[in-house]
């Protein structure tokens, strides 16, 4: 059994406890800014760090829905790095994960999320329920998947990158760092870094963020 230390306290964290006891594992703790979980809660970061040699590894439960979100999970990631507290990873036992897979620390799989072949998804990656990653997949660190994403085969998606709830990505795409996906969206073509995406044929709202 495992004791897994949480930063966050909020849905997001509310659906990774539930996997974290479905696979026998244990809550350490939260660590967040607001708390509204009925487990042990001991503060922010500095406390994390202080009582990083008494669990195995930290996961990450704070949403990325905005820039905000994205640049606060940056900088979260920031703090762990530098401080060299050990990652865990939590991935659900209704999940497929075929075969050649490679996984990162620190990655959050939620319920029925399918992963085809020779995928490979790097640090610090939440993918929430239902979504769907297609074969050849490169996922880099810190992004965020919403449930009911589609990623079609051989797409690569770059750091920092949000993609919401039931968004579409065409295979062989690539999107570009610090980018965000709006919720909907079909991604038909190449998104450059530092670009918001809204709705059908990847409209850009917005050049830069």
């Amino acid at each position: 059994m495992s004791k897994i230390a949480i930063v966050g306290g909020g849905g997001l964290a509310k659906e990774i406890i539930e996997v974290i006891e479905m696979i026998g594992d244990e809550v350490y703790g939260i660590f967040a800014i607001k708390n509204s979980l009925d487990y042990p809660y001991f503060g922010y970061l500095d406390e994390l760090n202080q009582h990083k040699n008494n669990f195995d590894g930290v996961i990450l439960a704070v949403g990325a829905v905005n820039k905000q979100g994205v640049e606060n999970r940056k900088n979260i990631i920031d703090f762990i790095y530098k401080n060299n507290i050990p990652l865990a990873s939590v991935i659900s036992p209704l999940s497929t994960i075929s075969k050649n897979v490679k996984i990162g620390k620190g990655v959050y799989i939620g319920h029925n999320v399918l992963i085809s072949v020779d995928s490979k998804i790097n640090n610090n990656v939440s993918i929430n329920h239902n979504a769907i990653i297609g074969h050849d997949v490169i996922i880099e660190e810190n992004v965020s998947i919403s449930p009911q994403v589609f990623i079609g085969g051989g797409v690569k998606i770059e750091n920092d990158v949000m993609i919401g709830v039931a968004s579409t990505i065409r295979q062989g795409v690539k999107i570009g760092k610090n980018s965000i996906i709006g919720m909907g969206s079909l991604v038909i073509k190449n998104i450059k870094p530092n670009v918001i995406v809204l709705a059908v044929a990847s409209k850009i709202y917005k050049g830069q963020i």
